[in-house]
């Protein structure tokens, strides 16, 4: 449900940077599904993956060799973050983390403090680019109390940092809609343009079906916004779960817990 979630928020002609995890799957979904003509990119340096074959599985990383194959330019990570993120062509990302917080920043680099880690992760990677540069994210988050924070444990990637004019006091340009799909649920973003104005808290938005308000509720650790026209999200269709299953046969991405 996470991945189809996901997979839907990715726009048909979207220029897309996509991270490790969950969204290689996600954003091939939507490549294959109904966005065919999205940009699919990595931070590795393959830019605008078109798949050549029908049978070609999601990548299984950010520079999976099958990535190479139909794509428009095979170059490094100083051309997909440099020219390409930092140039400001990449309208949008889907991105994993470790944890997200109350205004929609991403962790991917400790739990704990600095100063005394409880356990260190791979680190930033592309996201702090990322995050600083592209138009919208879509994040994928598990819905578990340990990644979702009212204070992330460390900033990699910025969402609307502190509130209200957050991005703008820290040089960063107006971002969104953004959008974090989970295991139970979607979360938007209480902010019309982008981080200037509204409260730029998450806002839960959709329900997946058979999950009840208060199962969300008990998990968010703050007193999280709920959406006056709440809904339940469309169960994924038939072809959805075809190409799901046939884009991940291996079970790399789509084993409960993996990320």
């Amino acid at each position: 449900m996470m991945i189809v979630a996901t997979a839907r928020q990715v726009r048909d002609g979207e220029s897309t940077i996509v991270g490790m995890g969950p969204p290689l799957l996600s954003a091939a979904l939507a490549k294959y599904h109904h966005a065919p003509n999205m940009w699919y990119c990595t931070e590795s340096g393959p830019l605008d993956w078109i798949p050549t074959s029908r049978d070609l599985p999601a990548p299984l990383g950010i520079a999976d060799h099958s990535l190479v194959q139909g794509s428009a330019m095979s170059g490094d990570m100083v051309d997909a973050l440099g020219a390409f993120v930092n140039g400001g062509w990449a309208q949008s990302a889907v991105l994993q983390a470790a944890q997200i917080d109350r205004f929609g920043n991403l962790n991917t680099m400790l739990a704990g403090t600095f100063e005394d880690p409880i356990r260190r992760l791979p680190g930033t990677g592309g996201n702090a680019d990322i995050g600083a540069s592209v138009g919208r994210v879509i994040s994928t988050m598990p819905l578990e109390k340990r990644r979702f924070k009212e204070r992330a444990d460390f900033r990699t990637t910025a969402g609307y940092i502190d509130g209200p004019g957050g991005r703008g006091e820290a040089g960063l340009a107006p971002q969104g809609p953004n959008t974090c799909a989970t295991t139970m649920c979607v979360f938007g973003f209480d902010t019309e343009d982008g981080g200037v104005t509204g409260s730029c808290e998450m806002v839960l938005e959709q329900l997946f079906p058979g999950v009840a308000l208060e199962e969300v509720q008990a998990i968010v650790p703050w007193d999280l916004k709920v959406s006056s026209e709440l809904s339940y999200m469309d169960p994924p269709t038939a072809e959805e779960l075809t190409l799901v299953r046939h884009l991940d046969d291996g079970g790399n991405h789509l084993i409960p817990g993996r990320y």
